[in-house]
């Protein structure tokens, strides 16, 4: 008589070889086969249907209003950024991230959902990529964006040796801040 019969590693009673690793793995094996077989029926003709029935009807995503103002590629250089807007902004946002030499951090606060991306090391050379629409955002210290609720435009703030150029016109513009505004368009 065993009285601490050994464990396995998972803390489990090993319980001889009634229970060895090729029995259960064929009794699961035939468990799964049999569960999958049950998941399947055909229809009048024969042809294999799913039994999983979806009753509740689905509603097509609702489009939220946005701005045009971004959708002209332009470039925005500077050291700091910081990005405020409505529901939505983050999906018209992609921002590169390396862990090596950026870091991140997302919060929520009274004001809005918040994301903070900070170059670790400025002296490395290597700045924060992002995208709004179309607008390439290069920045060099930390990037803000904050989505808050409620209708509001989308301003983008641009500080420390700020550029702007838009390829297309050829406009560009320098100085310390330079501030951008995409006025949101659709019903209210």
């Amino acid at each position: 008589m065993m009285l601490n019969p050994p464990r396995s590693a998972h803390g489990l009673r090993l319980l001889g070889k009634a229970f060895s690793a090729p029995l259960v793995g064929a009794s699961l094996l035939l468990g799964v086969s049999l569960t999958l077989g049950a998941c399947v029926s055909t229809d009048e003709q024969g042809e294999p249907t799913s039994a999983v029935v979806d009753s509740a009807p689905r509603k097509a995503p609702v489009a939220r209003p946005w701005t045009q103002d971004f959708r002209e590629p332009a470039m925005l250089i500077a050291n700091n950024v910081y990005i405020e807007g409505p529901q939505g902004l983050l999906d018209h946002i992609a921002t590169r991230s390396l862990d090596e030499f950026h870091s991140y951090e997302a919060k929520t606060l009274p004001e809005g959902f918040c994301q903070t991306f900070k170059v670790l090391r400025p002296e490395a050379g290597v700045e924060l990529r992002s995208y709004l629409d179309a607008l390439e955002l290069v920045i060099f210290n930390e990037l803000i964006v904050i989505e808050k609720p409620g209708r509001l435009n989308v301003l983008v703030r641009a500080q420390g040796d700020a550029y702007w150029r838009d390829p297309v016109s050829g406009k560009e513009k320098r100085s310390f801040e330079i501030n951008l505004e995409g006025i949101i368009e659709g019903p209210k």
